[in-house]
C-alpha cells in the first residue's frame, strides 16, 4: 500500500470517528439545552399558578391549547415535585371536577382533550394547597417544536459533515498530492539512475525543507556511488593489466630455465607445476576481472544473437575434448535471435559447455535442447560432493574439479543481468541447468 494511501485512508476514518463521536455529544448537549429551556418555561408556568392559588385561593381554569396543557386533580396528601418526559397515545377526556366554590360563573369544569397528537411532551407535576385541600397541578407543554429544531439543527450539523469530510477527501487527492509531487520526481529519477551513464540525479525544486534535504542527500549518494564506481572501475582494469606484466615475466623465465640442459627430471617436474599454476592464477585474473565487469554494466550494447549457430559452433571448437572423454552429444535446437550481448552469450555458452564435459562420466552423455523458452544443458554423471544449492555461488567446486570455480558464476551473473532465470536438478544420474529467457521479453 502507497504511503499516500494509508495516510489518506487513516485521515478520513479519524476524521469521521471524530466527527461521529462530537456529533453524538453535540447532539446530547443541544438537547439538554433546549429540554433546559422548555423546563424553565414550565416553571415560569408554575409560579403563575401557584400565586393565582395564593392570592385568589382558588384555581385557575384549566387549559388545553395546542403546545401547552394544565390540569388538576385532587390528592390526598402533597406529592413530590417532578420532570417527567411522556409519550404515547392522547388522553382521553377527564371527568376531573374543581371545586364549586372555586369556580368562576362560566367556568367549565371539564378538562379539556390533552394532547391531540401523538408527538413526546415535557410534564410538569407540582402540589397546590388551595382552603386546605391538596390538588396535583400537572403542566405539559409539547416537545413538537424541540424536536423540529433539534432535527433541523442535525441536518445543518450532518450538511456541514459531509461538506468537511468532502473537502478533506479533494484535499487529499489533489493538494497533497501536488506536495508529494517532489518525493515521487526524486523516486523516479533514482530509479532511472545508471552508474555507467555518469550523468548525476536532476535537481528536484521544492519549497519543503525534508524534501529539499531528500533531494541534496540522495545527489550526494549518487555522486558518491559514481565516484566508488569509477575508482573499483579503473582499479579492477589496472590490477588485472599489472598482473600480466609479472605472469608473463614468469612464464617466460620458466621457458629459459626448463631448456637449461643441466636440468633434471625432477626439476622438470616441478617447473611444468609451476606452468600449471601460473595457467589457473592468469586463467584466475581473467575470470574475475571478467565477473567484475558484468557486475558493473560494462557490456550495454546487445543486439539479436542467433543462438543455435552459436551452439554448433562451440561444439566444434569443444570437439578435442568431446573426443577425448568419449562424450555422445545430443542436439535439439531451434532457431533463436535472444537480445544479449555477443561476447557475453560467447562466455555464457563456453562455461555451460566446459562445466558440462569436464564433470561428466567416461562415454557419457551430453544433451543440449534450445527453445524459445529457454536452454537447457544436460550432461551424464556422478552425483555432487557438495550442498547443491551453492553450485552458482563463487569459488564452488567439487574436489577433482581443475577449474577455478567461478564459469557457473560468471553464467548466474549474465543470467541475473539480463533477468533470466536459472536452476540446477539432479536426477537419474544426469546434471540439469536450465536458463529460462521469458524475463528477457519486453
Amino acid at each position: 500500500m502507497k504511503l499516500f494511501t494509508r495516510y489518506s485512508r487513516i485521515n478520513i476514518i479519524a476524521s469521521i470517528l471524530a466527527l461521529l463521536l462530537g456529533s453524538i455529544g453535540y447532539y446530547f448537549a443541544v438537547r439538554y439545552v433546549l429540554v433546559h429551556q422548555l423546563d424553565d418555561t414550565l416553571k415560569i408556568e408554575e409560579a403563575e399558578i401557584m400565586d393565582f392559588a395564593q392570592t385568589r385561593n382558588r384555581l385557575p381554569r384549566p387549559a388545553n391549547y395546542r403546545d401547552q396543557q394544565i390540569s388538576f386533580q385532587p390528592a390526598p396528601a402533597a406529592v413530590t415535585r417532578a420532570f417527567i418526559d411522556r409519550s404515547g397515545p392522547p388522553v382521553q377526556e377527564s371527568d376531573e371536577i374543581s371545586p364549586p366554590s372555586q369556580q368562576e360563573p362560566g367556568e367549565t369544569s371539564r378538562r379539556g382533550r390533552h394532547h391531540r397528537d401523538r408527538d413526546p411532551y415535557r410534564q410538569l407535576i407540582f402540589p397546590v394547597n388551595v382552603a386546605g385541600q391538596w390538588y396535583t397541578a400537572s403542566v405539559s407543554k409539547s416537545e413538537e417544536e424541540t424536536q423540529d429544531l433539534l432535527e433541523l439543527i442535525m441536518m445543518i450539523t450532518a450538511g456541514m459533515i459531509l461538506l468537511l469530510l468532502g473537502t478533506l477527501f479533494l484535499a487529499n487527492r489533489l493538494l497533497l498530492r501536488r506536495i508529494w509531487q517532489p518525493f515521487y520526481q526524486t523516486l523516479a529519477a533514482m530509479r532511472q539512475f545508471n552508474l555507467s551513464s555518469r550523468n548525476p540525479l536532476p535537481a528536484s525544486h521544492t519549497d519543503i525543507d525534508e524534501f529539499r534535504s531528500l533531494d541534496e542527500a540522495t545527489r550526494q549518494m549518487t555522486q558518491q556511488i559514481q565516484k566508488d564506481y569509477e575508482m573499483l572501475k579503473n582499479f579492477t582494469d589496472n590490477a588485472s593489466h599489472e598482473m600480466q606484466t609479472p605472469l608473463a615475466i614468469i612464464n617466460s623465465r620458466l621457458d629459459l630455465l626448463i631448456q637449461d640442459p643441466e636440468l633434471g627430471a625432477q626439476h622438470h617436474r616441478h617447473i611444468q607445476a609451476m606452468y600449471d599454476a601460473i595457467g589457473r592464477l592468469r586463467q584466475l585474473n581473467q575470470s574475475l576481472l571478467l565477473l567484475t565487469k558484468i557486475e558493473n554494466h560494462q557490456f550495454d550494447h546487445t543486439e539479436p544473437v542467433d543462438m543455435a549457430p552459436l551452439i554448433e559452433e562451440k561444439l566444434v571448437q569443444l570437439e578435442d575434448p568431446l573426443r577425448s572423454r568419449h562424450l555422445v552429444v545430443h542436439r535439439d535446437l531451434d532457431r533463436l535471435h535472444l537480445p544479449i550481448n555477443g561476447y557475453l552469450a560467447d562466455i555464457l555458452l563456453n562455461n555451460l559447455l566446459l562445466n558440462a564435459i569436464r564433470h561428466n562420466q567416461e562415454g557419457g552423455e551430453l544433451t543440449i535442447r534450445l527453445r524459445e523458452t529457454g536452454l537447457r544443458v544436460c550432461n551424464s554423471g556422478p552425483a555432487l560432493s557438495f550442498d547443491p544449492n551453492t553450485i552458482f555461488d563463487r569459488f564452488v567446486k567439487g574436489a577433482h574439479s581443475g577449474g577455478t570455480g567461478l564459469g557457473l558464476a560468471i553464467v548466474r551473473q549474465i543470467c541475473d543481468n539480463y533477468h533470466f532465470s536459472l536452476s540446477y536438478t539432479y536426477a537419474n544420474q544426469m546434471h540439469t541447468v536450465d536458463i529460462g529467457f521469458a524475463g528477457s521479453r519486453p
